[in-house]
């Protein structure tokens, strides 16, 4: 237990990093003393949550640009009336006493629709926009929610889930659907209700996000989080570090119904930066639109790294992207020979974090660690206490492998309707997802793998992290993933699935054969397939389980 000195200690130095944050940030600067009266009284109505940055926004700046999707451009002004007209129509539904799923693209509609629901004090269930009926009913019946924000391009598929799951929701449709299989369009919802207050907030204790993890290992675990866990100390040593600020102007192009994307936009909104939402990746217009709205910064998934830093060098040369301050890698591991690409290209602009649904940040790594420590995703994030355990619940040593398991402000509640998975992902306080990682000396981390995909072959330990990463740097691959498969001999051996880049060509033998000049021979994967594309799920983690379970040819 932390003595009465050490809280003391704690506390003054979050104070000077809070402070340090507000001054750096520009909030300061952009601070209006007139307009904290109307903020007090409007965020009085309601239950805390990150829907509070935009009152006090909408009242500090009315007229900035908070948003901009496509041809639609809001102000704080104007987005703060469609979430508090939202918001009124979702009370009116009931939309605080239960779970309210939410299932819609990267949109502006996206982001209110988050919005209103934290300022009812509601639970938001998050379902991916790319989820099958099968899929989309399986979480309709696990977490039983009563009203629903569809995606008009969905809603044949929510459709057939709720038929499916038996459930009754609610359904407000968004978008372009005059006239719904299901449902009441939002703006039938919203017409003549009040922009300019929120509804009082009644009874509950201020609401929360169920997301649902990728399922790579199996059904989707429902982690529960409440707008209460914020993670200040992480956060804010985040903003310190990276310099995040007020006039930022944050391409968001990552899934935002997973965890990372909305997290970033919700630091990005917190600071009263600027976000800039794209749907659909393409590298290419992705650099278009950086040039065009002056994009600052962006979080993406390395796999679109990999796409961003492989377009010709005349297409590249297209457009100006001198605008960028920083890029955030997570969500999947970041290749080293990713990174120095990125670096090359970009300059030194590029940060890396660990972190999960369930954790939140963890670690986190800056411009020129990755190159100065190959694969390190960084030391710990303020407030986060990490060990590294063996089977039998001990720490291992500095450059030991052992499984991750971290406690901080971030932590989830637990899985939704769940105990077991919860416990076992739980020891004395800590929790684990189950990654493998080791430290060195100096405090940097590096990821090794997860645990399910660690490889025994002849009573040896094989971690394919170390493979995948070392064939990366191969001129001629473009992505690779290596799994464990059976073998009568060996327990499991090693299959390498190989992407090749466009304009090149390498045989398995070559493969082989660089892993051989780095890599003890043990490592060297026995099979080589080639792949167009590996599969991934849409935040960029590949799908391991599938990869196992195909065929050698």
């Amino acid at each position: 237990m932390p003595s009465l000195l050490d809280r003391l200690r704690a506390g003054a130095d979050g104070a000077r990093i809070a402070l340090e944050v507000l001054r750096k940030s520009g909030i300061v600067r952009a601070m209006r003393p007139h307009a904290l009266p109307g903020f007090v009284a409007a965020a009085r109505l309601t239950k805390p949550g990150p829907h509070l940055a935009t009152l006090l926004h909408a009242r500090m700046h009315p007229d900035k640009e908070c948003l901009i999707d496509g041809e639609r451009r809001l102000t704080w002004r104007g987005f703060d009336t469609a979430v508090n007209q939202l918001a009124h129509a979702l009370a009116a539904r009931g939309g605080a006493a239960a779970p309210v799923a939410c299932m819609l693209g990267n949109s502006a509609d996206y982001l209110i629709a988050q919005q209103a629901l934290a300022r009812v004090g509601a639970v938001v269930v998050q379902i991916g926009y790319r989820s099958k009926p099968a899929e989309v009913a399986y979480i309709l019946g696990n977490a039983e929610p009563t009203v629903a924000i569809v995606g008009a391009p969905y809603l044949e598929t929510f459709a057939a889930a709720m038929k499916e799951a038996g459930s009754r929701c609610k359904v407000i449709v968004a978008g372009d659907a005059a006239r719904p299989v299901i449902g009441e369009p939002w703006a039938d919802a919203v017409a003549g209700l009040p922009g300019d207050v929120p509804p009082v907030a009644r009874g509950g204790d201020g609401g929360g996000v169920i997301v649902y993890t990728s399922g790579t290992t199996g059904k989707p675990k429902g982690a529960t989080r409440s707008w209460k866990s914020t993670g200040f100390d992480a956060v804010a040593d985040l903003i310190a570090q990276v310099g995040m600020r007020t006039d930022d102007r944050h391409l968001v192009v990552c899934p935002l119904y997973h965890s990372a994307a909305p997290a970033f936009v919700a630091i990005m909104m917190s600071l009263g930066a600027t976000s800039v939402l794209m749907n659909h990746f393409d590298p290419e217009a992705c650099l278009a639109l950086i040039e065009r709205e002056r994009i600052t910064s962006t979080l993406m998934v390395p796999t679109m790294l990999v796409r961003l830093t492989a377009l010709p060098p005349e297409v590249r040369r297209r457009y100006d992207t001198s605008s960028l301050r920083w890029i955030m890698s997570g969500a999947a591991p970041l290749a080293t020979d990713t990174a120095r690409r990125v670096e090359a290209q970009f300059g030194p602009v590029l940060w890396n974090f660990y972190g999960a649904t369930e954790t939140g940040i963890v670690t986190i790594a800056g411009p020129g660690q990755h190159t100065a420590r190959p694969g390190t995703v960084g030391r710990a994030a303020r407030g986060n206490q990490i060990r590294l355990l063996d089977d039998a619940g001990a720490e291992v040593a500095p450059g030991a492998i052992g499984e991750l398991y971290v406690r901080n402000s971030m932590l989830i509640g637990g899985y939704h309707k769940n105990r077991d998975a919860t416990e076992r992902s739980q020891r004395d306080g800590f929790f684990s997802v189950g990654d493998l990682a080791r430290v060195d000396a100096d405090g940097y981390y590096y990821m090794e793998s997860r645990k399910h995909d660690m490889v025994i072959s002849g009573g040896v330990n094989i971690y394919p992290r170390e493979i995948e990463d070392h064939l990366q740097t191969h001129p001629a691959i473009l992505d690779v993933a290596v799994v464990g498969v059976p073998d009568p001999e060996w327990g499991e051996t090693l299959r390498a699935y190989v992407v090749v880049r466009a304009g090149h060509a390498i045989t398995a033998a070559e493969v082989a054969d660089y892993c051989r000049r780095e890599l003890a021979d043990f490592k060297r994967p026995r099979q080589v397939v080639f792949l167009d594309e590996l599969p991934r799920n849409p935040t960029g983690k590949v799908l391991k389980r599938e990869l196992r379970d195909r065929p050698a040819s």
